[in-house]
């Protein structure tokens, strides 16, 4: 797997991990149980699930973990990510605009010589589906009152914001000036199944601020993440 995780890493990509705020060996009583764990907590909301389990299953990966990939050349999508018995779980995934923006769509949006770019809508996507997945989690992890939930964006320097869609524009460019961006939040367990959504779109809020985007308006995504929830993408 270290070459997929290299190939991840050779352009901008997500690291999220999500793991009880005090380690403890064995919360999760068996590796049947974590795999049972992410199949039952997976996020289905565009077609694509979060976390993605290979078509051949979820596989042991160690003495106390599991783990599963996707190494999809032709759409392209690659990600891989592992589940331990201390509840600890570690995904690296990629930018989806570097894999599938066009050159056309680059020169629409760009600034500056700008040529790194992060959707705005697909980042309150994945900040969503994290927290929700997180939710599903933390629920079946026992012996755990709080958690801590990590997500980085690498590769963030020099990348812009924009919106895949025509009809939305930015009223001037919000650029990173520095790599990487880390949110780390720790949480208690009621406050991440009771409010996965409000607590996602605030993550998400917090990462436009990295982009200097200091005014953004927390408000006017919630109908977007409604749409999302509701499929209607």
């Amino acid at each position: 797997m270290r070459k997929l995780i290299d190939k991840i890493k050779s352009r901008g990509y997500w690291k999220v991990v999500i793991r009880p705020a005090i380690y403890k060996d064995n919360l999760v009583t068996s590796l049947d149980k974590c795999k049972e764990i992410v199949e039952q907590s997976k996020v289905s909301l565009r077609g694509w699930d979060y976390p993605h389990i290979d078509s051949s299953s979820i596989k042991i990966a160690g003495n106390n973990s599991v783990h599963s990939f996707c190494d999809w050349s032709e759409w392209p999508m690659f990600e891989y990510w592992k589940f331990y018995q201390t509840g600890q779980f570690v995904h690296y995934f990629s930018m989806r605009e570097d894999l599938r923006m066009t050159e056309d769509k680059k020169n629409e949006v760009r600034t500056n010589n700008i040529n790194k770019f992060l959707s705005i809508i697909s980042t309150i996507y994945s900040v969503t589906e994290v927290f929700e997945f997180a939710s599903r989690i933390v629920s079946k992890i026992d012996n755990s009152d709080s958690f801590e939930i990590i997500i980085e964006l690498h590769d963030a320097k020099d990348r812009m914001l924009f919106f895949w869609d025509a009809f939305r524009s930015l009223r001037r460019s919000y650029i990173c000036e520095y790599d990487p961006i880390i949110i780390k939040k720790i949480l208690t367990k009621e406050e991440i199944i009771s409010k996965p959504s409000e607590i996602a779109l605030d993550v998400a809020i917090e990462i436009f601020k990295r982009f200097n985007w200091t005014d953004v308006n927390r408000q006017i995504f919630v109908e977007d993440q409604k749409k999302f929830f509701e499929r209607r993408l």
